[in-house]
């Protein structure tokens, strides 16, 4: 019978014997038959190891019986000592907002029932707690607590919360009558396993006027008189505190150790989760915050266990994922550890090529995955709804990765990617749309990975077509340094004419200050003119020529713009390439300013705007004032550049959402320079590092300050010229 029920609930010997306290060696001598008497305790371990209901734990205890000795193996009788919630055993951090939010809703919920939702580990039952205790205060009637984790069925979550109120009953009625009368609140523990018990709550809530129901669980109940309460995790600011908290209490304290950005760094790893950061807290007492960060692959499974007084679920962050896993259907099991080849977020779209070819169910089993709190909804990239596992689920997920789930999720990565380029890469193009940039860089992470998988498979002339599409907007976006390593994985020898002329169109566009950047535009002008691609060449041309200008070559610029205006007047439709027909004219105005022209170039760049505003061309208006406010700078008005990256800067603002990133920087602070501003002459060079680390947002945020403060000083008692 032992075998039959560990064998039931798909349980290793292991497993069973690790979850009772036992060793294997013992499960498998009572399996055998080489035990047939085991002490009282090791009957009551194994039957609430297996979570037995009342049925099969008495069918067990029935057969393991010895003579007269049968009522020592009884399990002990459940209390009917009403349960009052105890209040939380440690101090709490970061969560008066929730607890005062779940207060609200207790006192204001028409169906009398509050559920409080969230990841394994965030800290519901905590809040549940804390929320207790303020409203204990306010409330006359009485406060019961019902743990239900070792409840399976609905019959046994009623006999659980019976017992905990005082009660015998085993129905909903005889409940429901224990409390006639009443104004109880019902606090319902980890109904994870038994939310298939919600219609017994309502009527149990129907039959009791005066009864309110706090429920914790990973997933809702699902029942309209349900108000759902979602906890997240910690914020940054307070998931560094509860560290700190955490290592003091170890015996290691963060203050005044140098090390407080470490513990920010692991509680990143931690993504806000409180359990895990509170073993994070408590390894890091030991190891040393250092020591721990160099091996945050362990994170989910940290060999210094939890606090024993947790249970044994809550232990690792591996055993609470597990314990959530074991709730999930068969189409969410097999999706969940594919989500995790994607390092960041994800859209929908790219759910369905990770999925593939399952993808028919794809969306159901996201939804499955989400309500179990295992995927989360991503508000902080743009417009766009995204979604990503907290990293403690990603990295427990891809450590159960099968090698051949692995690389068809890949494979289904690459193939995405490679659509979502050519979709961007043409509405770029096109139209100068600043959504599709702004996509690209949402979801840069995911492009790159596809690009990889494309280079690892040997599908170089498409991973080069990949890299070609999204240059530009990598480049708009300061990825160049990422973009010269994309380029760096390809080799011209294992590429096709097309697939070559489009690495060296990248190669030019990524590292324009190359010295041999110039003979790599022709060489790709030339190629793409061999096979008749109008577009590549006009594309190439215009790079040549703008390395011409930096060697001093302006015959030879001209007479690469030239060439280009004759292949834009042939096949190119000049609608469908607004890069190009802006970029050319941009060219010449360049030519003016370098050969001394400073009026035709004045000219030209006012008919650049002009041109690039008549073809619906965000983006280059913008690159067109930038350009006008270098030249300004270069010419010592100031003033005038000022008013031109204040323009840029709005304009940028409005296509969008988008930012304005590097490559504006350096008028800006040229202007800044101008002013005698020390400080921001200083940040020219940190922006110029900032490029590498990719943190946009702090970019975008002091590119911004730049501007504020030249527009400030030169905008006094001035009107702005037109």
């Amino acid at each position: 019978m032992l075998r039959d029920l560990r064998e039931s609930r798909s349980l290793t010997q292991q497993e069973l014997a690790a979850a009772a306290g036992l060793s294997v060696d013992a499960v498998s001598a009572l399996e055998r038959g080489r035990r047939t008497q085991p002490q009282p305790h090791t009957v009551r371990a194994l039957a609430l190891a297996l979570q037995l209901c009342d049925a099969d734990r008495t069918a067990l205890l029935s057969t393991l019986g010895r003579g007269g000795e049968g009522s020592s193996l009884a399990m002990p009788s459940r209390t009917l000592t009403p349960r009052v919630p105890s209040p939380p055993a440690v101090s709490v951090v970061g969560r008066d907002g929730e607890v005062a939010e779940v207060v609200a809703a207790l006192g204001a919920t028409p169906g009398r029932l509050v559920t409080l939702t969230g990841p394994g580990g965030v800290g519901k039952t905590t809040v549940a707690l804390m929320a207790v205790r303020v409203v204990a205060a306010e409330r006359l009637g009485g406060m019961y607590f019902a743990d239900l984790t070792d409840a399976i069925d609905p019959a046994d979550a009623v006999a659980v919360m019976a017992r905990a109120v005082g009660s015998h009953a085993d129905t909903v009625k005889g409940l429901a009558a224990h409390l006639a009368g009443m104004s109880a609140l019902l606090v319902l523990d980890s109904l994870d396993r038994v939310t298939a018990c919600g219609p017994h709550l309502v009527e149990l809530l129907g039959a009791s006027p005066d009864l309110v129901v706090l429920a914790t669980s990973r997933v809702p109940l699902r029942v309209r008189r349900e108000r759902e309460v979602r906890i997240a995790p910690l914020g940054p600011t307070m998931a560094v505190r509860l560290f700190a908290e955490r290592s003091a209490a170890a015996g290691a304290s963060l203050a005044g150790s140098g090390e407080e950005d470490v513990a920010a760094q692991l509680c990143r790893r931690a993504d806000g989760l409180p359990l895990a950061i509170e073993l994070l807290a408590a390894a890091a007492a030991r190891l040393g915050p250092r020591a721990l960060l160099e091996r945050d692959d362990q994170v989910t499974d940290l060999a210094v266990a939890g606090p024993r007084d947790l249970p044994m679920r809550q232990r690792t962050m591996a055993a609470t994922i597990d314990w959530s896993c074991q709730l999930l259907g068969p189409a969410a099991k097999r999706l969940l550890p594919r989500l995790a080849v994607v390092p960041r977020g994800f859209s929908l779209d790219t759910v369905d090529a990770i999925a593939a070819p399952e993808s028919e169910g794809a969306l159901g089993a996201l939804t499955e995955l989400i309500e179990h709190s295992l995927v989360i909804r991503d508000d902080t990239t743009g417009p766009l709804t995204r979604y990503r596992l907290l990293e403690p689920v990603r990295r427990y997920a891809s450590e159960r990765l099968e090698p051949h789930d692995r690389e068809q999720a890949l494979r289904g990565v690459a193939q995405w990617a490679l659509r979502a380029a050519r979709r961007h890469g043409a509405r770029i193009r096109d139209s100068g749309d600043m959504a599709a940039v702004e996509r690209v860089e949402t979801d840069r992470h995911v492009l790159r990975l596809g690009f990889d998988q494309l280079v690892d498979a040997g599908r170089y002339d498409d991973a080069a077509e990949l890299m070609w599409l999204v240059w530009l907007p990598l480049w708009m976006s300061g990825h160049t340094y990422e973009g010269c390593a994309w380029t760096g994985r390809l080799h011209e020898d294992d590429l096709s004419e097309r697939g070559r002329a489009r690495w060296l169109v990248a190669c030019a566009g990524f590292n324009r200050v190359a010295t041999d950047v110039f003979a790599t535009a022709e060489r790709a002008m030339h190629l793409a003119e061999q096979i008749d691609d109008v577009s590549l060449a006009v594309e190439a041309a215009i790079f040549a020529s703008a390395a011409a200008l930096r060697l001093e070559n302006f015959d030879g610029s001209t007479a690469l713009l030239t060439r280009a205006e004759a292949h834009m007047k042939e096949p190119l439709d000049v609608e469908g390439d607004v890069w190009a027909a802006v970029h050319v004219p941009i060219g010449r105005g360049a030519g003016a300013l370098l050969g001394g022209d400073r009026d035709a170039a004045t000219r030209r760049r006012r008919e650049d705007a002009a041109r690039a505003q008549e073809l619906g061309s965000g983006f280059s208006v913008a690159r067109v004032l930038a350009e006008c406010a270098q030249a300004a700078c270069a010419e010592g008005r100031l003033d005038d550049a000022a008013v031109m990256l204040a323009a840029t800067a709005e304009l940028a603002s409005q296509q969008n959402g988008h930012k304005p990133r590097a490559r504006l920087a350096g008028a800006a602070v040229a202007v800044a320079a101008g002013l005698g501003d020390v400080v921001s002459a200083q940040d020219r060079q940190d922006m110029a590092g900032t490029q590498t680390a990719a943190d946009s947002d702090d970019l975008s945020k002091r590119f911004r300050e730049l501007v504020r403060r030249a527009d400030t000083v030169f905008g006094r008692g001035r009107a702005r010229p037109s």
